[in-house]
C-alpha cells in the first residue's frame, strides 16, 4: 500500500495510518481502481474539495449520499497521494481534506516532504508507520522465538558467465562456491564471493557449472563462511560422486550454536542443489539435510567395552584431575579414546581448527558434557594426525605437545581411574 501522510498545520506531528480491511488501491489511467471508489465517486470527491480548495470529511460524506464508506473512499485517495488530510487527535467529520500539492510524492521520506511543503502554508508531513503482524506486541506470557538468522541464496552460472558474477551486487558479500567439472569439484570461500569467483585461478579444468551460495540477509561473517567452506567440503566429499580438488579447509572458530545454524543454512542450500540436479543427487533427501555426522576418517571403529585399542597406550593429565587416554598406532595416527576428558574452555592460543572441531563434534554428539559438568567427554574413539594435535584438542591450548603424553604404568598408572577409562 502507498504511504499515507498528514500535512495539516494544526496537526503537525500527527500521523495518519491506514488499517482498512480492503485490498491495496491502484491508480490506472488517472482512475482509482478500488472497491470503495467508482469513477463517479472519485469525481464527486474531487469536485467537493475543489469548490473551496478544501472540504471537511463530513461535507464529503454528505455529498456522497448513501455511499457505504465515504471516509474509507477518501482515505484510499489519501493513500495514493491524491489527497491529504488534516486532523487533530482522531479523524472525524471535522478533519479537513485537500488536494495534495502538485509535487507531492507519497513515497518520499518525511524530511523531503517537510521541505517541499514548508513554503505552502502546510505543516510538516509525517510518514505513517504501519506495524507488520510480526511487530505487534504479544499478549502477556507469550514470546516469539528467534529462528536462524540465515536464508540461503543459491546462484548457478555457466563457465562463460563466470566474469559476470563479479558484477552482481548481492554477491559482494561473504559466501562459498563450488566449481564443478565432470568428476571434479573445487570448494572455496571469500569475503566477497562474486569477485573471488570472477577473478580466481583455481586449479580445475573443464568447469561445467559454477555454484555460489551466500546469505540473502547478509548475516554471514568472514569466520562463518570459513566454517561453512569446511562443512560444505565435507558434505560434497561424503557423496563420493566427485573428487574434491583442494585440501580440507581449516575452518574457523565458531561456537556450537553458530555451527548448528550454519549447518542448517547449508542443508537448505544442498537440498536446493539436489532438487536442481547439480549436486547431492544420490541417496535420500533426508540424508542431504542431515549431512555427514563427521569428516571422513575422524572416528575410529567401535570397540567392545573391555577391548583395548591397538598401539602404545598413553595418558595425559591436566587441569587438576582431568585425564585423556590415547593410543599411538603410528606417528601419523593417534586415537583419542572414548571416555577421555576434554577441557571445556579454550585459550586464545588454540588454533581455529581446534575450536572448529570442538563445535563440530558437540553438534554431532561425539562430545558431550560430563555428568559432573567439569569437562566434555568423548563418546567415540576420535582420530588425529599427531600427538600435539590431540593434546591441544584436549587441553584447549598450545601448551602441551606430543611429549606431554606419558605411558600408562601397568601397575596402577598415573591415575586411579585409568583402568576404568581404558575399558570405557
Amino acid at each position: 500500500m502507498a504511504k499515507a501522510f498528514s500535512t495539516g498545520a494544526i496537526a503537525s506531528g500527527k500521523s495518519y495510518s491506514s488499517f482498512m480491511n480492503y485490498s491495496p488501491p491502484v491508480l490506472s489511467a488517472g482512475l482509482v481502481q478500488h472497491a470503495l471508489l467508482s469513477g463517479s465517486t472519485q469525481l464527486t470527491i474531487l469536485r467537493i474539495v475543489d469548490e473551496t480548495g478544501s472540504a471537511s470529511l463530513g461535507d464529503i460524506a454528505d455529498g456522497l449520499g448513501d455511499h457505504p464508506d465515504a471516509a474509507g473512499a477518501v482515505l484510499v485517495m489519501v493513500d495514493l497521494g491524491i489527497l491529504v488530510i488534516d486532523y487533530v487527535g482522531v479523524i472525524d467529520e471535522h478533519a479537513l481534506v485537500r488536494r495534495a500539492p502538485s509535487d507531492f510524492d507519497p513515497t518520499s521520506s518525511v524530511s523531503e516532504l517537510g521541505a517541499r511543503c514548508s513554503g505552502s502554508g502546510v505543516g510538516q508531513s509525517v510518514q505513517s508507520v504501519q506495524a507488520s503482524p510480526d511487530e505487534l506486541p504479544l499478549p502477556s506470557g507469550i514470546d516469539r522465538m528467534v529462528t536462524s538468522p540465515f536464508a540461503p541464496a543459491v546462484y548457478v552460472a555457466t563457465p562463460e558467465a563466470r566474469r559476470s558474477l563479479g558484477k552482481i551486487g548481492a554477491l559482494a558479500r561473504p559466501g562459498i562456491y563450488a566449481l564443478i567439472g565432470e568428476r571434479q569439484v573445487y570448494i572455496g570461500a571469500s569475503s566477497s564471493v562474486g569477485a573471488r569467483v570472477a577473478g580466481g585461478q583455481q586449479p580445475i579444468a573443464d568447469i561445467k557449472t559454477i555454484v555460489v551460495i551466500t546469505d540473502a540477509n547478509n548475516s554471514l561473517s568472514d569466520a562463518d563462511v570459513l566454517a561453512a567452506e569446511r562443512m560444505f567440503f565435507s558434505r560434497v566429499q561424503a557423496t563420493r560422486a566427485f573428487s574434491v580438488m583442494n585440501e580440507l579447509p581449516m575452518g574457523a572458530a565458531v561456537d556450537a550454536q553458530r555451527y548448528s545454524e550454519i549447518d542448517a543454512f547449508l542443508a537448505q542450500a544442498c537440498l536446493t542443489l539436489r532438487h536442481n540436479g547439480l549436486l547431492f543427487a544420490g541417496g535420500t533427501a533426508r540424508a542431504v539435510l542431515a549431512g555427514p555426522r563427521n569428516e571422513a576418517g575422524r572416528v575410529g571403529p567401535l570397540r567392545l567395552f573391555n577391548e583395548l585399542p591397538n598401539g602404545d597406550r598413553l595418558e595425559l593429565c591436566f587441569d587438576d584431575g582431568l585425564v585423556a587416554l590415547a593410543a599411538r598406532q603410528h606417528d601419523n595416527r593417534w586415537v583419542l579414546l572414548q571416555g577421555s576428558d576434554v577441557r571445556i574452555e579454550t585459550a586464545a592460543s588454540a588454533n581455529s581448527s581446534t575450536r572448529f572441531q570442538r563445535s563440530a563434534w558437540l553438534h554431532a554428539g561425539l562430545l558431550e558434557l560430563a555428568a559432573d559438568g567439569s569437562s566434555f567427554v568423548t563418546t567415540r574413539d576420535l582420530i588425529f594426525r599427531s600427538g600435539s594435535g590431540v593434546a591441544q584438542f584436549c587441553v584447549g591450548s598450545k601448551g602441551r605437545t606430543r611429549d606431554s603424553w606419558q605411558p600408562i604404568d601397568p601397575d596402577g598408572g598415573l591415575d586411579p581411574n585409568t583402568a576404568a577409562l581404558i575399558a570405557a
